[in-house]
């Protein structure tokens, strides 16, 4: 199973995943990786991203209909396949000082040493607005840098970070562009994207 369909295992039941997993796959492969990495170097990657996360959730919602972590679930697989075949650098599922960290961009060592100089990405599988809360400000304690905290929601609601939303306008489609932007603007940056 490709490492970024594992990486959905994590607080969601294994069967879902695998057919999430399933559904994901077969929604790259009909789009196309050669394609996928054409249309993110020519500016495209919104449409990439929207293409391929409708076609999953059509999918689900005919066979076994969307749950309320569905969306957040498919958007964090799609996330991690992205940023695997861009070669975008990132730290993921891991633990820096005790706080939980779904995607770190670049790593947690730079995380320690210049934290204006990573993005950290989350994907709660909640909507509860406490617990969502709290793992704000757990992070908050890693990345003092709240626009550099960026959170994938159902839908947009206010926290103080940044908020990529998957219904309604679904902002989520930007986020590779943005994450080129924010990597492009570092001097002498790590954050170098190799492949695109």
């Amino acid at each position: 199973m490709p490492s970024f369909i594992t990486t959905l295992i994590y607080n969601t039941p294994i069967s879902d995943v695998l057919e999430i997993g399933d559904i994901l796959r077969n929604a790259i492969s009909e789009y196309g990786e050669q394609r996928i990495l054409s249309d993110i170097v020519q500016g495209e990657s919104a449409e990439v991203i929207k293409h391929i996360f409708e076609q999953c959730m059509s999918n689900i919602e005919k066979t076994d209909g969307i749950k309320p972590d569905t969306r957040v679930t498919v958007s964090e697989g799609l996330m991690h396949y992205l940023l695997t075949i861009t070669m975008i650098p990132s730290k993921r599922k891991t633990t820096f000082q005790s706080v939980d960290i779904d995607i770190a961009v670049p790593d947690t060592i730079t995380l320690g040493t210049s934290p204006q100089d990573v993005i950290m990405i989350s994907f709660p599988k909640t909507s509860d607005v406490n617990a969502i809360k709290s793992q704000i400000e757990n992070m908050k304690k890693i990345q003092p840098n709240t626009s550099n905290i960026w959170m994938i929601l159902e839908k947009d609601m206010q926290y103080g970070v940044k908020i990529y939303t998957l219904q309604d306008t679904m902002t989520f489609t930007n986020i590779i562009n943005d994450l080129i932007g924010f990597t492009s603007n570092k001097k002498q940056s790590k954050l170098k994207i190799f492949k695109i």
